[in-house]
């Protein structure tokens, strides 16, 4: 497609399908134009007449509550703003002091098996930095894990029907987070909460003239945070034995030299692609690299596919940690809607690779590892068999 027609006219949806780096690039920061407001997702359009001609997608959030990535500038900015101080240096270094431990921890278990399934591992890392984050207890991490499956299924090829009860099944979430953000009211009043964590940072921030987030947002930005985190992350974590088991000279030349963390993980986060695409609203007629678009129509940007540009990344299938360029890819998106959360990400990948090159000598695949099928988790695993030899 980037060959061929790198504008891809997919006729059944009227969406073009945008696979060259350059493309990508144009058009992302161009929120005045591609617009977030009537959904990111293909099923939104999909099934937009079942819906009413809305976002089904809203159903999975409180009634009043914004999600962040269904706006457009300035109340994009405005949302974005006010959540900020919980993905500061100083606040991420709080999740990471006591996400350490719980990795150490973990992978030592992991240590004295030597033969394992790593999922496992891999899935709890990004649940427990979430609860650091947001600020919540400990908690069942399956029911966590329940509730990201379930906010995934936007992206997966079901039914209309199958999308409405995942929307059914995710509201006990909202219950969850509102009981502890009411918890975190009283702590504040009783002068006993403390620290850096998003629920303090919501409820201290301004908004619409009035301190304190209100309640439907504070709740939501929390839902989108625990749940939309948890498994573009655990895909990250994947991708790092997988890459590194089936590229052993390039674990060899970390070994040696650990200050390739840092790209080693820009690297994985290009092959992997946590987020393979996502959709964008075309506002007014427009043309972007020769191609006309309408109003009306979608785009479709293929993050993938411009992961793995030639034009952009020489040799692009290679896993390269020396690769200069590692940083360029676009696995956060691009322009005024790149991820949030890419600073904890980041982070927890390090943290993770950090302890593995820690107390492993080699890694290998001890299996073939059964990979997601979804339209938006494309480079992610539902087994990871590996072999930690000492």
């Amino acid at each position: 497609m980037q060959r061929e027609a790198p504008f891809y006219h997919y006729e059944p949806l009227d969406t073009f399908v945008v696979t060259r780096a350059e493309d990508i690039r144009a058009i992302s920061p161009r929120a005045d134009v591609f617009s977030n407001a009537r959904g990111i997702f293909l099923n939104e359009i999909k099934y937009r007449a079942q819906a009413g001609d809305t976002n089904f997608s809203e159903g999975f959030w409180p009634e009043g509550g914004e999600q962040i990535g269904n706006t457009d500038p300035p109340r994009h900015h405005e949302l974005r703003r006010v959540s900020l101080g919980a993905f500061t240096v100083p606040a991420i270094e709080e999740v990471k002091h006591k996400l350490t431990v719980y990795i150490g921890k973990e992978l030592d278990k992991l240590a004295a098996q030597g033969e394992v399934d790593y999922w496992d591992f891999a899935a709890g890392v990004p649940i427990e930095a979430a609860c650091f984050l947001i600020g919540l207890p400990a908690t069942d991490r399956k029911r966590v894990e329940f509730w990201s499956n379930e906010l995934e299924k936007l992206g997966a090829d079901i039914s209309f029907e199958e999308l409405q009860a995942a929307v059914t099944e995710f509201a006990s979430l909202k219950d969850y987070i509102t009981e502890n953000v009411e918890i975190r009211k009283a702590e504040r009043e009783a002068g006993t909460a403390k620290g850096l964590d998003l629920i303090n940072v919501l409820l201290d921030a301004e908004l619409d003239g009035q301190k304190g987030v209100q309640l439907p947002n504070v709740v939501t930005f929390a839902m989108t945070a625990i749940a939309a985190g948890a498994d573009t992350t655990r895909a990250l974590l994947l991708g790092l034995p997988y890459y590194f088991a089936n590229n052993p000279d390039q674990w060899q030349r970390l070994k040696e030299d650990r200050s390739l963390v840092k790209n080693a993980i820009e690297e994985t986060l290009r092959l992997v692609t946590p987020a393979r695409a996502f959709l964008r609203y075309v506002s007014k007629d427009i043309e972007i690299n020769g191609q006309a678009m309408k109003e009306g129509q979608h785009v479709y940007l293929m993050y993938m596919a411009g992961n793995r540009d030639p034009d952009l990344f020489q040799d692009p299938h290679r896993f390269d940690i020396g690769r200069e360029n590692a940083s360029r890819h676009f696995s956060f998106g691009a322009g005024p809607h790149t991820c949030l959360g890419a600073r904890l990400a980041r982070m927890e990948g390090a943290e993770v690779l950090n302890a593995l090159l820690d107390r492993f000598e080699r890694i290998e695949l001890a299996g073939k590892p059964e990979i997601v099928r979804n339209h938006i988790i494309r480079n992610s695993w539902e087994t990871m068999p590996l072999r930690l030899i000492r």
